[in-house]
């Protein structure tokens, strides 16, 4: 299994977590020499993935509130984003670790300047 993929214009290693690191699949730029890079072969999943995933999340918060508001009258309150955020962040952790292993696995390019 290969650890690294080299960046196209500098031709340096990126790592996973270099990946991980990424704010989003469709803006990263390579840590050493700053060049725009974008995933062209696992863009489609990540977007599929994305779709499915982000219903289950907000399902997950809302079951989570809706359990501690039984326990815990004033949970009502707190917005479900925190909630999620507070109980349920490991999950999006596996979520994005998820991501940064397809993007790795992607062929990376530079983007064109416009």
């Amino acid at each position: 299994m290969k650890t690294s993929t080299p960046c196209p214009n500098c031709n340096k290693s990126l790592t996973i977590e270099h990946f991980e690191d990424f704010p989003s699949p469709f803006n990263m730029k390579c840590p050493h020499c700053k060049a725009k890079l974008k995933e062209t072969k696992m863009t489609p999943i990540l977007i599929l993935v994305t779709i499915i995933i982000i219903p289950l999340f907000i399902l997950l918060g809302v079951t989570v509130k809706n359990f501690l508001t039984n326990f815990f009258p004033i949970v009502e309150k707190i917005p479900t984003a925190i909630i999620f955020l507070a109980f349920c962040y490991p999950v999006y952790a596996l979520y994005e670790a998820f991501n940064a292993v397809i993007i790795f696995k992607g062929n990376l390019q530079l983007k064109k300047r416009q």
